[in-house]
């Protein structure tokens, strides 16, 4: 994986995170804690192309999906509750 792209993505997973912190689950949010941490030892490297191995790209799509699931149910919710009838 490419350096910078590997940057923006752990910028963009710390983004979520500090935009969901107060909706998600404590799970979730340390699995991202967690994944966010492992990503950034990753760009310790020097090189353009950084190793991210399978089972951490894996992980951080899994932590990912269920932000996202998360954050649809939480819509879900206040659109029952707060939409029109």
């Amino acid at each position: 994986m490419k350096h910078d792209l590997l940057k923006e993505c752990v910028g963009a997973l710390s983004a979520l995170r500090a935009r969901m912190h107060k909706e998600l689950d404590a799970s979730i949010t340390t699995e991202l804690d967690d994944v966010i941490l492992r990503l950034e030892r990753c760009l310790e490297t020097a090189n353009d192309e950084v190793i991210v191995d399978v089972e951490l790209r894996t992980r951080a799509l899994e932590t990912l999906s269920r932000c996202l699931n998360t954050a649809t149910n939480l819509a879900e919710i206040v659109r029952r509750f707060f939409g029109p009838e």
